[in-house]
């Protein structure tokens, strides 16, 4: 790796970390499960009684049909487990991947809650990878008018990395709060598996014949195509 991609690659992770806080040495993984090739990690969050979880899984898709899918927010009540609706509420800049939008979860036998984030992705081809995540933000205020309850925090990340051209290996990473009214035995039951299943449902949406014809003429198709001529496969 020539020294200018490898500048350029520190300063994007720079600039994830200080837009996210997902500092290295905030959460200590450990490894609690593996099904069907994916392993399953939680971690205690510092001053939280909830924890934070992630998954990895290799998916069988290539790179820029799971970049396309991430990309239509609207549509992540199909895959993302227990997303029961979704609103796009501001396209910051389409170029870079910028949006606002407005997300509802569903907690069983108990008030839904509700959040308003911002996504970000930082794509890196230079190392085969892209960064997807998006954290709360009270940049534009929303009210659903449901009587949900508003998560106090949130943050996510996505990491797609480049296996080969049909393969992609992504993770995962969740560290919610889900506010008042929710036993943390419970909420920590269901954040422990909220990564994994979605990937599962992800991997199923990746045969979608929609978003592989989509990300054929995507900006992510073209960073991929330039990356094989670059002498990977």
């Amino acid at each position: 790796m020539s020294r200018r991609s490898i500048i350029f690659t520190v300063v994007l992770m720079f600039l994830m970390v200080v837009s996210t806080g997902f500092a290295a040495d905030k959460y200590q993984w450990k490894l609690i499960d593996k099904e069907d090739g994916c392993e399953l990690y939680t971690s205690a969050v510092a001053g939280k009684d909830y924890i934070a979880a992630k998954a990895t899984c290799v998916i069988p898709a290539r790179i820029e049909v799971l970049g396309t899918i991430l990309r239509d927010i609207p549509n992540y009540k199909e895959w993302m487990h227990d997303c029961k609706d979704t609103k796009m509420l501001k396209t910051v800049d389409d170029e870079k991947d910028v949006f606002i939008f407005w997300f509802r979860q569903h907690i069983d036998l108990l008030t839904d809650r509700d959040m308003v984030l911002k996504s970000k992705t930082v794509i890196d081809m230079h190392n085969g990878t892209n960064l997807v995540y998006a954290d709360s933000t009270k940049e534009l205020p929303y009210d659903a008018g449901k009587g949900y309850v508003r998560m106090p925090s949130f943050y996510s990340l996505f990491t797609l990395q480049w296996v080969d051209r049909e393969h992609t290996r992504v993770t995962f990473m969740i560290d919610p709060d889900l506010g008042a009214g929710v036993p943390s035995g419970i909420a920590n039951s269901k954040i422990k598996t909220t990564p994994y299943k979605s990937l599962k449902n992800m991997a199923k949406m990746a045969k979608k014949s929609k978003y592989i014809e989509a990300s054929k003429t995507s900006k992510y198709n073209k960073m991929a195509e330039d990356y094989v001529k670059s002498g990977h496969k």
